[in-house]
């Protein structure tokens, strides 16, 4: 189901389709399937890599009676398994893997590799993260255990899991078919890892529609997760990097017309803010409800909301690449695009509008440069109703950066003031950040303090003091601390932060990485130009 070809979004999205749009599709899956490969046309003007035909195999099969007696003819023989000279079973015996011992399907890396990284994610997003199996599928293969065929596919086509058998509800059996060798520069990733980061996906798309629900109106959230799941099973792989641009390059598209591939960091951003299981309540709901409206009924059982969440997952994708901070934020964000702003512009008043148009689920980055000074406001739309009508109607907003306050207006800092004005404001969520640090994660209002915290300071019980400091352009502070005797037993230069409070933190040790003795200490946080003075207890007991 991985691949990386370019494709018409709509067509994945859509219920009812069109006899030209059903014509396109039914092209798409004669290309996939290795038909009429030379006459294959790049056809879409948006330039998104797509890396997976999970959505293009799928809508084929559960729109098969609307095609023509011509199509059904040859779709019909096509809709079938592969057929192999070959199988074995996976160590464990989860899987039944088919391939070819010879010709242009033979297995171009060790399939004993293959069969144990299979077990691996099975035994991973089974019997950890305790997901139900796919179902069986009465036999089909030659048994119950779950099939993997190997194949000569497209250049460019990981595989794809492909629904058979209808079950309950909207769930099915299936089987998953994935790449002989993985070789060539149309693959981010080649060979036996392509394999493994490939079977870790198709896996759980089995216990997608195997346990859950088929939703083609909901295919970007199936790519979503499977492609994290890529992550979590095989975190050395990494494959998903390659598919990141296409969102950071443009933040502010509607999240159901993203692939998914491209926005895998949504459902990192979860695991690592709630843990794994939101992930799962998440498709424990599906059946019921829409993805959007999963987000954030899940979320509000945890005290958030999608509104809360989205927003502050703007502040996590903005802190990526060189604006990477080490132990917060995404594990791998150093290694991940820069967000590119929706709106960027000099600072040219002392108020400055701007009009902006805004999708469902979507977060809008606005920058504006004022000399020395850089704020960016993340401006999210939790639009749930026009998401899941598929209309996608745009939310129309004013923003308003200023540096003289008024009524409702948003103090930030450096003398800076925010305001949004809109008919649907109850939609929009704020957060800004000033020479790349956050003033409001999470919606909580920063405070400006003049005392260190906390205090006394205890060896014992604390690890981090902080130290009152004010915002500059060079986001961090020299740092000097005094003995009562007024010695300089620590000097050096610690970066601002500003989250509840803006404040540096020391870790307490003086110049040596030494402890220092119970009593009274100065402090001078210098700041630019800005000096701030004080005094705390220190316990070393």
């Amino acid at each position: 189901m991985i691949k990386k070809i370019f494709i018409i979004n709509i067509i994945l999205l859509i219920s009812h389709l069109s006899a030209q749009n059903l014509d396109s599709l039914y092209n798409e899956y004669l290309y996939i399937k290795g038909i009429n490969i030379n006459s294959k046309k790049v056809l879409t003007d948006n330039h998104e890599i797509n890396k997976c035909a999970f959505g293009v195999v799928n809508s084929v099969r559960t729109n098969f009676g609307k095609f023509s007696d011509k199509q059904k003819q040859v779709l019909s023989s096509l809709l079938q398994r592969p057929t192999t000279d070959t199988s074995f079973v996976s160590p464990k015996g989860k899987f039944r893997i088919h391939f070819n011992k010879s010709g242009n399907d033979k297995p171009g890396y060790d399939l004993n590799e293959l069969a144990i990284a299979a077990d691996s994610a099975y035994n991973f997003e089974v019997n950890i993260l305790k997901y139900p199996p796919p179902p069986r599928d009465n036999g089909a293969g030659g048994d119950d255990l779950y099939d993997i065929y190997i194949q000569n596919l497209v250049s460019g086509l990981y595989g794809y899991t492909e629904l058979e058998t209808k079950l309950v509800g909207e769930t099915y059996s299936g089987y998953t078919v994935i790449d002989n060798d993985f070789s060539g520069s149309n693959y981010a990733t080649n060979g036996i890892l392509a394999a493994k980061a490939t079977v870790a996906h198709e896996f759980h798309h089995a216990i997608q529609f195997g346990n859950y629900i088929w939703r083609e109106s909901d295919l970007f959230y199936y790519e979503i997760t499977s492609t994290a799941m890529e992550e979590f099973v095989f975190d050395e792989v990494n494959d998903y990097l390659a598919y990141l641009d296409s969102y950071f390059k443009n933040p502010g598209k509607a999240i159901n017309l993203n692939n998914g591939y491209n926005l895998s960091i949504w459902n990192i951003y979860l695991k690592d803010k709630f843990g794994f299981d939101v992930i799962k309540e998440i498709w424990q709901l599906m059946p019921q409800k829409r993805a959007v409206e999963c987000f954030n009924d899940v979320l509000l059982n945890r005290n958030s909301s999608l509104k809360m969440e989205f927003n502050n997952f703007g502040i996590w994708t903005f802190f990526t690449n060189s604006r990477a901070v080490p132990g917060k934020y995404f594990k791998e964000a150093a290694n991940y695009p820069k967000i590119s702003p929706t709106f960027s512009q000099n600072f040219s008043s002392n108020s400055f509008p701007i009009k902006m148009q805004s999708e469902p689920i979507s977060n809008n980055f606005i920058e504006i440069i004022d000399g020395p000074n850089t704020i960016t406001s993340i401006v999210s739309n939790v639009d749930i109703e026009n998401s899941v009508s598929g209309t996608n109607k745009s939310l129309a907003f004013d923003f308003t950066l200023s540096t003289q306050s008024s009524t409702h207006y948003r103090k930030l800092a450096f003398g800076y003031y925010s305001y949004i004005e809109s008919l649907n404001k109850s939609l929009l969520a704020e957060s800004n950040i000033i020479n790349d640090i956050p003033l409001n994660e999470g919606n909580i209002s920063v405070e400006v303090i003049d005392y260190a915290y906390p205090q006394p300071f205890s060896y014992k019980k604390h690890t981090t003091l902080f130290l009152p400091a004010t915002l500059n352009t060079e986001n961090d502070a020299e740092v000097l601390i005094y003995s009562s005797s007024m010695n300089l037993v620590y000097s050096g230069q610690l970066r601002i932060v500003a989250s509840e409070k803006i404040s540096v933190a020391w870790n307490g040790l003086d110049n040596n990485n030494q402890k220092l003795p119970t009593g009274v200490y100065f402090y001078v946080v210098k700041c630019g130009n800005d000096i701030q003075k004080g005094k705390f207890v220190i316990y070393n007991d």
